[in-house]
């Protein structure tokens, strides 16, 4: 009797662990309008939503859950339900009128799935209990079980009640998904199910059962329950990974998996590089047929969708092939990272109404929200947190607004408190601002005409110097040629020129004598005449011998060369003067235009920027940027094309266009000093984040356009709103 009755137990024991599918598949909840909409109006047909003529879907009347809709066929990009066939969307295990305080089990990450059945297949199915311990190899190798602990040990009695349940459908009923207070979610089960189960109870579940969350704490697990949270061990080795296995002939996977949605409850590990490379620590995914980068740093609260692989050839619905996805932690030694996580595992069936469209890395379900690359957080400094060979999609379902379909959703930076950047792809430099290009040029332009003028100023400069210099020697070898009596020669021939007028005077008195006297002029008259002329001859002689002593021909010389520097001087002096008024003037345009290439350089380090690529227009960008200096004109320089946000048909108010996002502004126009919002209203919504390998400049080559280097970038924090 004993042994009858501890048998129906492990028989009843195993029933309870067959989880319902944490993929409930119920309608999405309406409000009472609705209600009473859907009850009392004929059913209609939507071109917007597949199945709008069905019981299932009442479009315009109801409030929007987290899950996805079934989309009309033109519409598929956001929902992944098959193109044909009718579902029944209804739990069977699911009280068909629940307490008001049940939860919500319409949300991806509440579900736990699977056809529940007992038998004495259970007890030997490697199933459900492969997950429950299937963990520890050594354990198997020891002791015959796959883990340490025996689920059905002599000692099963200490723990679970030794009371048979024949109503097996009234204990599998209560098998539903339940948030715990922490906010885990979990199953419903009996709270020494949850021992056997090795989960920990977190809650209650009405009167009788408890909130079973099931966390696994190793590295090197298996697992293939849904809603798992894998969190760090205590101690951590270099490599630590968890493997999720997929395999519809398991128990708890009744149903075929399409999607693994991984939420980070939290996650920190180690920073990038100065690169932007996981270069210490990385969190790598594998197997999966979607692309998943590689991420380090701070990413609580992210989220990643991994599409399952699909089947190999020969494999059937009934028959499915066992498929792996790797989850792992690579640690480098030299980390100063406080590591850990809390990653939770939800397995999402094929036909769930709330998988990810195809290519989306991750998906939001609401009409508005917050949206950040990978490592982003809000702090100061200028530390790289942008990873490298980031490259996804980020997708939004269309939502109802005020009961209409959103026909645009608007992105802008969300805000900081703490000092972060909310928006740096791409380190804007002088080279690509055009208020920079601009100011630079202006400054370059006076820069050279500072330049020509201290050339002609110098060039005055050394003329006058030499002019003074030529006077001075002229001066000089005037002195030299003046004789020694030089005073005595002046004052003799300052006698002589005065001996010269009075005879010249005498002269002129017997001229004025003799005609005077007309016809009666007597003889000494006449030969007053002859002497007084004699005498000015004489005088003029001696005025010419005195000349010639006290100005020798060297003397004469020297005076002329003297003369000759003299003028030279003036006519230096006269282009100094000029020179030096030109210098002036292009110091002083020069400090204004350098002043405001300053000014607009270092708005440049805060601009936008857009489109793909740049053009150079300008020689040199002058003193105040020597990064950038010397580009050559016509230099063609990659903008927004390594690393960029792409946001098909983005538009500010004013309708200026553009689909490249980077720089540290979000807008559209390049060069501008201020974010703005950016709407698209091209549907099914999307936004494309991409990297490439390096924060460095790229060189120029075949068929590939140079770049300048980035510094510090951070990545993106936006808030999206659709309308």
């Amino acid at each position: 009797m004993i042994k009858s009755t501890i048998a129906l137990l492990i028989i009843v024991a195993a029933g309870v662990f067959q989880t319902t599918g944490a993929c409930d598949e119920n309608p999405d909840y309406m409000d009472h309008q609705a209600s009473a909409f859907r009850n009392t109006q004929p059913r209609i047909y939507d071109p917007y939503y597949r199945y709008a003529n069905t019981p299932f879907f009442i479009p315009y009347y109801y409030n929007y859950p987290p899950s996805s809709r079934v989309q009309e066929p033109s519409d598929n990009y956001e929902a992944r339900t098959p193109s044909a066939g009718k579902f029944n969307f209804a739990n069977p295990f699911k009280n068909s009128n629940p307490p008001k305080s049940e939860v919500n089990e319409d949300e991806a990450e509440n579900r736990f799935f699977g056809k529940l059945a007992l038998g004495s297949s259970i007890l030997s199915s490697t199933g459900l209990f492969n997950n429950m311990f299937g963990n520890n190899a050594a354990a198997a190798a020891t002791t015959g079980y796959s883990h340490a602990f025996k689920p059905f040990s002599h000692k099963l009695s200490k723990w679970m009640p030794l009371v048979a349940n024949t109503d097996f459908s009234g204990l599998l009923s209560k098998l539903d998904s339940c948030t715990a207070p922490s906010q885990e979610e979990g199953i419903c089960i009996p709270g020494s199910a949850c021992s056997l189960f090795g989960g920990r109870p977190s809650g209650s579940c009405g009167l009788k059962d408890i909130c079973c969350i099931n966390a696994v704490t190793t590295c090197g697990s298996t697992v293939t329950l849904n809603n798992t949270y894998w969190q760090s061990p205590m101690n951590l080795p270099p490599t630590c990974s968890l493997t999720i296995k997929l395999d519809q002939t398991l128990l708890e996977q009744s149903q075929d998996i399409a999607q693994i949605r991984l939420d980070f409850m939290s996650f920190s590990i180690g920073q990038p590089n100065s690169d932007g490379t996981c270069a210490t620590d990385v969190f790598k995914v594998s197997g999966a047929d979607n692309y998943v980068p590689d991420i380090c740093g701070d990413n609580a609260g992210q989220h990643m969708y991994l599409d399952v692989p699909t089947r190999s050839a020969g494999t059937s619905m009934t028959s499915p092939a066992s498929r792996e996805i790797n989850l792992s932690f690579q640690l480098g030694a030299q980390s100063s990272a406080s590591r850990m996580w809390n990653i939770k595992v939800s397995l999402l069936p094929s036909r769930s109404k709330y998988l990810a469209p195809q290519d989306c890395l991750q998906y939001y379900t609401t009409p508005t929200g917050r949206v950040r690359s990978f490592n982003w957080q809000d702090v100061a400094g200028t530390a790289t947190r942008q990873l490298n060979n980031q490259n996804y999609n980020i997708c939004f379902r269309t939502e109802l607004v005020d009961r209409q379909r959103a026909t645009e959703m608007c992105l802008s930076e969300c805000p900081v408190k703490n000092g972060g950047k909310a928006f740096l792809i791409t380190s804007p430099t002088a080279a690509t601002n055009p208020a920079a290009i601009a100011a630079n040029a202006q400054a370059a332009s006076d820069a050279a005409k500072l330049a020509a003028a201290q050339t002609a100023l110098n060039s005055a400069q050394t003329t006058l110097t030499t002019a003074t210099t030529t006077v001075t020697n002229a001066q000089n070898a005037v002195t030299a040629a003046t004789p020694a009596n030089y005073a005595d020669l002046q004052a003799a021939l300052v006698t002589a020129q005065n001996n010269l007028k009075t005879a010249q005077t005498n002269l002129i008195a017997a001229q004025t004598a003799v005609v005077n006297a007309g016809v009666n002029v007597t003889p000494a008259q006449a030969q007053a005449v002859i002497d007084a002329q004699t005498a000015v001859t004489a005088a003029q002689a001696a005025v010419t011998a005195a000349q010639a002593a006290a100005n020798p021909p060297a003397l004469v010389a020297a005076q002329s060369a003297l003369a000759s520097a003299q003028s030279s001087y003036n006519s230096a002096q006269s282009a100094f003067n000029t020179a030096q008024s030109s210098f002036n003037s292009a110091q002083s345009a020069y400090t204004t235009s350098s002043s405001a290439a300053t000014t607009a350089n270092n708005a440049a380090q805060s601009s936008s920027s857009s489109g793909s690529t740049f053009t150079t227009t300008t020689t040199t960008f002058g003193r105040q940027d020597p990064v950038n200096a010397g580009l050559p004109a016509g230099t063609t320089l990659a903008v927004c094309y390594y690393d960029y946000l792409l946001i098909d048909g983005g538009r500010d108010i004013t309708n200026a266009v553009t689909d490249r996002y980077c720089g540290n502004k979000l807008n559209p126009s390049n060069g501008a000093s201020t974010s703005v919002q950016v709407c698209t209203p091209i549907r099914p919504f999307r936004i494309t984040y991409h990297t490439d390998g390096t924060e460095g400049a790229v060189a120029a080559g075949t068929n590939i356009l140079p770049a300048l280097a980035d510094t510090g970038n951070t990545g993106f924090c936006l808030d999206f709103q659709e309308r």
